[in-house]
């Protein structure tokens, strides 16, 4: 069977074909700059002694390990939208809607208390899902106006030395601040605002911090 096109659907298929190619360079090329920056304003927040990165392919983003004084480890987990994809890039939005980063901060001294300090979502489906959610007490606070979900165990200083540590890190884009005793882990999830990737810097500033008062605290 012989299939024929007409010289304006050919040109209609090239056309669509190089604007493809188009997109897919530009997205390439800005998911890589940010991440090349987001790796850059990491490592000036956390001074690491020793880093060590895996390529999570294309230019969606890596994770990172980091040697810092003072903790066991850092786990850092960078995650973009797909920009350089224009069919998955839509459906992206929808479902993850930014870009973000995840620090684990892994502590030497033990906790003994679990505190989640959550933005909330506008779409519900997009709130972490807190496996244990049914043993925390849970509250609808606001940090700076805004409103969070404030999930913790007991209600003791480490759930005050939380909301601190949210009310200066809340105009950075803090997504998400837990104290998990659970491997004694300070988590944080924060969206990237490619606009400003420098503000990252004074976000592990502000945990490297966090983590040395309560060392001093503790000892």
């Amino acid at each position: 069977m012989n299939i024929s096109i007409s010289s304006w659907e050919f040109a209609i298929f090239l056309g669509i074909s190089i604007l493809i190619a188009i997109l897919y360079y530009v997205g390439y090329r800005k998911n890589i700059r940010a991440i090349e920056g987001v790796s850059k304003s990491l490592e000036k927040g956390l001074n690491p002694e020793e880093k060590e990165y895996t390529w999570l392919g294309g230019a969606l983003g890596f994770s990172g390990d980091f040697k810092v004084k003072g903790l066991k480890k850092i786990c850092a987990s960078v995650f973009m939208l797909p920009r350089q994809s224009v069919l998955y890039y839509p459906f992206s939005l929808i479902t993850t809607g930014y870009d973000r980063l995840e620090v684990l901060f892994f502590l030497k001294e033990k906790i003994g208390n679990e505190v989640h300090v959550i933005k909330k979502a506008i779409v519900p489906y997009r709130m972490p899902k807190i496996f244990n959610a049914h043993l925390l007490k849970k509250e609808k606070i606001k940090i700076n106006e805004r409103p969070f979900i404030l999930m913790y165990k007991n209600n003791s200083k480490d759930v005050e030395s939380i909301l601190s540590l949210a009310r200066v890190l809340e105009p950075l884009g803090i997504m998400h601040i837990a104290l998990t005793p659970k491997n004694s882990v300070l988590y944080v999830k924060l969206k990237i605002n490619l606009k400003s990737i420098d503000k990252i810097e004074k976000v592990m500033s502000e945990c490297i911090r966090f983590v040395d008062n309560k060392m001093l605290k503790v000892k």
